[in-house]
């Protein structure tokens, strides 16, 4: 099996692996009971949006906040410091305390930040994250400035200077498209190879023809989403028939399947990999994020899709043995077995 399914840059040839796009988040994470998410009044599993006023009724719920630097680009580009990797992170932040704290906490991880402050009185981005003792996530997400990524954040952000331009899919349902479109256009003219992310069904539901359109019309060279997300965009009643969908040359489709594993639809192949299993789930949120941050790190040091499966699977198992989407270990400390080997 080749190193590569396309033509790819040398590891280490761009100052930067990945520069992540995305909605910069601050997190904040509390553990809860199931009956405080009815409390809440949150739907159990589910990310919905709100409003500030709302955003603050929930925190003003529960006290003992974790605080972290988050939004699911935010998440990866973590991931990839954690590995060992070089990554860069773009997004949107308010003129306030927590936009002004948020880009120090990327870089105190490694990741190097353009973090854009909106000519607006919106506040920075909040996700209220409710983790129940099942491992259960049910967010509440006030957007507020992280929405509001301008073609002028990307224009900064080095896009030539990475080897891969990872988009999340969060921002196709927001005022950020305009940046999105310039991101790709900047990356196709240096030759950065594109990945998109998917990120949640409801994306793939509200932007199917956009998303199709990146995809099938030969946009995005690294595709991830889960089971559910890659059966919407298809349009297709079981995974073997989105593959086959999915199957093109220069493209990778990566599919998450939770404790069934992962594979990658390859022009000529499709590769599986089972899951890292675990001893309990603490908090599934990141898992999909780790697992791209995996994926991407072991892509963009020359390793194999096969390699790359198991370096995400190996990171997604980390994340949700506790609560948080960041590592609470150096992923990069972990055993060549543990990384796939070399």
């Amino acid at each position: 099996m080749s190193d590569a399914p396309w033509p790819f840059h040398s590891p280490g040839e761009r100052r930067l692996d990945v520069l992540c796009l995305g909605h910069a988040l601050v997190d904040r994470l509390a553990y809860v009971d199931e009956e405080a998410v009815d409390d809440a009044r949150l739907e159990h599993g589910v990310m919905v949006l709100v409003d500030a006023d709302r955003a603050a009724e929930i925190e003003r719920l529960f006290d003992g906040w974790l605080q972290v630097a988050g939004g699911s680009a935010a998440n990866t580009a973590a991931g990839i410091a954690s590995l060992g990797g070089r990554p860069g992170f773009a997004g949107a932040v308010g003129r306030d305390e927590a936009g002004a704290w948020y880009a120090g906490d990327l870089e105190a991880v490694g990741v190097a930040s353009t973090v854009d402050t909106v000519a607006s009185d919106l506040p920075t981005g909040v996700c209220h994250v409710l983790v129940t003792p099942a491992g259960e996530r049910s967010m509440a997400t006030s957007l507020g400035a992280a929405g509001w990524i301008h073609s002028s954040t990307v224009e900064a952000a080095g896009i030539e200077r990475a080897a891969v331009l990872y988009v999340e899919g969060y921002l196709l349902d927001a005022e950020a498209a305009p940046a999105v479109d310039r991101a790709i256009d900047l990356a196709r003219e240096s030759g950065t190879l594109i990945a998109l992310s998917l990120s949640d069904p409801f994306v793939v539901s509200r932007h199917r023809d956009r998303i199709a359109e990146l995809v099938f019309g030969g946009t995005v060279d690294v595709l991830f989403g889960n089971e559910e997300e890659v059966l919407g965009l298809t349009a297709t009643a079981n995974l073997a028939d989105a593959a086959s969908r999915l199957a093109a040359p220069g493209r990778v489709a990566v599919v998450t399947r939770g404790s069934a594993g992962s594979l990658a639809v390859l022009p000529g192949e499709t590769v599986v990999v089972d899951a890292v299993q675990v001893d309990a789930v603490a908090d599934t949120t990141g898992a999909g994020d780790l697992f791209a941050a995996g994926f991407l790190f072991a892509l963009t040091s020359g390793r194999s899709p096969e390699t790359a499966l198991r370096i995400g699977s190996f990171a997604a198992a980390e994340v949700i043995g506790h609560i948080g989407a960041r590592p609470a270990i150096a992923l990069s400390l972990a055993t060549p077995a543990e990384l796939g080997g070399h």
